[in-house]
Formats: structure tokens, sequence, C-alpha cells
């Protein structure tokens, strides 16, 4: 045989030729930045899940407190006016009030709004939680996540602050 006869046709001869190291180095240059901009959202991601967690957490709490005084409103109501100590309602001498609920560090309301009792704070919390009722019943619940301390959210906590408004009813 002659090697005429085993030779390719030269127009096949550039088609046959393979894949470049540099069109190589392009297609991986390619997909490395397609995979940074992949897991740079999934990192964002994560971010904005950890900022929802912590405000549903801190409205669900800010939600248990208002039910909390919407029921000592209630017992009250029907107990004579026997207004709680760990819970002030607002009198007829008070138009306002205001009232930061303590955290469980042995006081004497712990076992009110502890898990005994409304479930709202619970040890080493991560948040704290004060509230205001003016003289035409709103309710103003305000939960700031705690920022310092070894019990802090994970994530952008700092500017989670929840403000929950509701109205009792007289």
């Amino acid at each position: 045989m002659s090697r005429a006869a085993t030779a390719p046709p030269a127009g096949n001869e550039r088609r046959q030729r393979g894949v470049t190291l540099i069109e190589v180095l392009v297609a991986f240059f390619i997909l490395f930045v397609v995979t940074l901009a992949v897991l740079q959202m999934l990192s964002m991601a994560y971010m904005v899940n950890l900022g929802a967690l912590i405000r549903t957490d801190l409205t669900y709490r800010a939600q248990r407190v208002v039910e909390t005084i919407r029921l000592q409103q209630y017992l009250s109501s029907i107990a004579g006016g026997t207004n709680a100590a760990c819970c002030p309602l607002p009198g007829s001498g008070s138009p306002t009030v205001q009232y930061t609920i303590p955290s469980l560090s042995g006081g004497a309301c712990d076992a009110f709004w502890g898990p005994d009792g409304a479930n709202v704070m619970e040890p080493n919390a991560r948040y704290s939680l004060t509230y205001s009722i003016d003289a035409n019943g709103r309710v103003a619940v305000q939960a700031l996540p705690l920022t310092t301390g070894a019990n802090v959210y994970l994530g952008p906590a700092a500017n989670k602050a929840v403000v929950y408004v509701a109205t009792l009813l007289p």
C-alpha cells in the first residue's frame, strides 16, 4: 500500500485536529466564572433566609405578647378590674402604660412570661420585648434582636427589629 492511499483527503485534515489547550482553558475559565456567580447567589439567598427567619421569630413573639395582653384584659374585666403585676394594663389613673418584659433571670415574672405561662420569653433569649398601651387601647410591641452576648441570631440581625401594632377591644 502506498502512503497516498491511506492519507486523509486534504479537506478533512483541519476537522480532525482536536481541541487545543487554549480552547480548553477558555472553557474552564467560563465555567469558573459561572460557578462563582451561582455560589454568590446561594450565599445571598442564605443570608436573606436568615433575615426572614429572624423577622418571623420576632413577629411571632410580638403576637404572643399582644395575645397575652388581650387575655389579661379579659381576665381583669371579669375579675373586677384586677391588674396583673407582670402584665400591666392601663388603668383609670394612667392613660399610657410602657412595660419591658423581663428576660428569664430568676425574677418574679419568670413564671408568667416564661415557658410555664405565656411562653413569650425563654431562657437565654436572643431578643428583648417591650410594649406600650395608650388610652385608646392601641398596643405597640417592639421586638429587638440582641446584638451582643453569647445568644445572638446568626446573620444580619441588627436591622431586623419588629414593631407589632394592634388594638384592644374595649
